[in-house]
C-alpha cells in the first residue's frame, strides 16, 4: 500500500468535538477500505492567507494514511461534498512518512524571543 498525507481546512466555527467526529468519520472510511491511519495532527485554528467563503480563519488537520490509490479518489470526493471543508490536499509520500510531530506542531518562538539582526552598513 502507498502512503499519503492529507491536509484539510475546516470551517472555523467547528468545535474540538466536531473536529474529532469529522476525523473519526474519515478514519472509518479509511478503515473500511482496508487502509490505515498512521498519524493525526490537529494544528488548530489559524489565519488564512486569503479569505475563503468569507472566512478569515480555518481549522487545519493533517492525516498521514496508508491506503490503496482508489481510496484517495473517494477521500477527495468526500472532502468536496462536505460544505464545511474549505480546502483540502492529498499528496503521495515518496519515502516513509515521518512518524514524529511535523514542523507545524513545534512551538513557535514568542515575538520577543526572535533575535533581530542589525542592519548592514552600505
Amino acid at each position: 500500500m502507498l502512503q499519503y498525507e492529507t491536509v484539510f481546512i475546516a470551517d472555523p466555527t467547528y468545535t474540538d468535538d466536531e473536529i474529532d467526529e469529522l476525523v473519526k468519520g474519515y478514519e472509518q472510511v479509511i478503515g473500511s477500505a482496508k487502509g490505515k491511519v498512521i498519524k493525526v495532527e490537529k494544528w488548530g485554528k489559524r489565519r488564512l492567507a486569503y479569505p475563503i467563503r468569507r472566512s478569515e480563519e480555518g481549522v487545519y488537520v493533517l492525516l498521514t494514511i496508508e491506503c490503496p490509490p482508489s481510496l484517495v479518489r473517494e477521500l477527495d470526493r468526500r472532502y468536496r461534498m462536505n460544505d464545511r471543508i474549505l480546502r483540502h490536499l492529498v499528496v503521495r509520500v515518496e519515502n516513509e512518512a515521518q512518524i514524529g510531530p511535523s514542523p507545524m506542531m513545534k512551538p513557535r518562538p514568542e515575538r520577543d524571543e526572535i533575535p533581530l539582526e542589525p542592519p548592514i552598513a552600505p
